[in-house]
């Protein structure tokens, strides 16, 4: 498996099901990556369940944003028009829980097979399986390769080297920024006070704002680090040249822009201090197509299956579905042979390809309307919620 780190519970279910798997890692170490961020299971707390072992599964709530927070089936999502204060809606989210993501892979990964600072560099297949190439020169072979290393994925683009077109994203018109910070105490209060561990902000200028508590334990408020993301529709280069450069200017761009918001959504932004780390990326997305998995020796899993925008938090909720169909399938093998892992592979995919382009599509067309305030509560987001909704 060639992973990003976001699909781990893959290296568990196949351990679960007398599978032996070896993950491959590229990044260099557990700490490689300065970013950091959390994520939201809010309908498929049920299927990740069935990836993890009862013990695991039992400490999700140890690696949760807030530690001492306990879902309940009453559990909502609000959101505001960012320019009034006015709630526009409480969105149901019966037992959602947020995750820290370092934190989450520090848990799932005691006990795995796990090699680090392995970047893909090609793969062949052969009548006994797959061979894994990798840029230490080192070369692994197996029965079946999952590449799970997120929405560029070079195993997709591996599966589409005769179209190489059909791998690649598709860029949206939307600029996001986001931040990992402290805010003051008066702030750190002041944004919880509104909801303890998230809330979203829509409104007539089309600006889109997340905020998620991310680490609360310090009983100073001042301590407590808050995920912050703001969106906008920004067609062809009208951003500001430079923003992904300098983490000052893209801060001071995003203030700019959100100077109308109502208290404390507008505060909360402007307490970000000067000098706090802040990404600027362009959205984009790959509508999910079938794919040659070779004979079952190959296939996809996660964003690499399903590159979606994150307006309505479908990602994650996917991924873990993902784990769970293969699962079942892996499963339901009479034999460990070939032809029986081809036909587990080719069930697994059957849904994956209908699931999956269901899922990115709409998620497109939702983060396209949360930036038109004429279509933004009308929105899967403002409708649906966060629920799994048709696919």
């Amino acid at each position: 498996m060639e992973s990003n780190g976001t699909l781990g519970t893959l290296r568990r279910l196949t351990h679960q099901v007398g599978i032996d798997a070896v993950v491959f890692e590229q990044d260099e170490a557990p700490t490689a990556r300065q970013r950091d961020w959390n994520f939201g299971i809010y309908w498929a707390q049920s299927r990740i369940e069935e990836c993890l072992a009862p013990e695991l599964y039992a400490l999700i709530d140890t690696v949760q944003t807030d530690r001492a927070y306990r879902h309940t089936e009453g559990s909502v999502l609000p959101i505001y028009n960012g320019m009034t204060g006015e709630s526009l809606r409480d969105l149901p989210a019966p037992h959602a829980i947020r995750l820290r993501r370092r934190a989450w892979l520090d848990l799932i990964r005691n006990g795995l097979n796990l090699r680090y600072g392995k970047k893909l560099a090609s793969i062949t297949t052969t009548d006994q399986g797959v061979t894994a190439s990798f840029e230490d020169g080192t070369i692994e072979h197996g029965s079946l390769l999952i590449g799970c290393e997120g929405a560029h994925s070079i195993t997709r683009n591996w599966l589409f080297q005769s179209s190489p077109m059909d791998a690649d994203m598709i860029e949206l018109p939307i600029s996001s920024f986001s931040t990992l910070t402290k805010l003051g105490r008066e702030m750190a209060l002041a944004v919880r006070n509104v909801h303890p561990t998230y809330w979203i902000t829509l409104d007539p200028t089309g600006l889109f704002a997340f905020y998620s508590v991310h680490d609360c334990d310090s009983k100073d408020p001042a301590d407590w680090i808050f995920w912050i993301v703001v969106t906008w529709k920004s067609e062809g280069d009208k951003d500001q040249p430079g923003l992904g450069e300098d983490d000052n200017l893209l801060l001071g761009y995003v203030l700019r822009r959100s100077g109308h918001l109502a208290y404390p959504f507008g505060d909360m932004l402007r307490a970000i201090p000067r000098g706090a780390k802040c990404w600027y990326s362009r959205m984009s997305y790959w509508p999910t197509k079938p794919w040659d998995n070779r004979g079952g020796r190959v296939t996809l899993a996660g964003d690499a299956a399903h590159a979606m925008t994150y307006h309505r938090g479908q990602g994650l909720g996917n991924a873990i579905t993902d784990v769970a169909e293969l699962q079942t399938h892996l499963r339901a093998m009479k034999t460990h042979t070939r032809d029986e892992l081809a036909k587990a592979v080719g069930a697994y995919e059957k849904e994956v390809w209908a699931r999956g382009l269901d899922v990115v599509i709409q998620n497109r067309n939702n983060s396209l309307a949360v930036h038109d305030w004429e279509k933004a509560t009308q929105s899967a987001l403002v409708i649906t919620g966060v629920d799994r909704g048709d696919h």
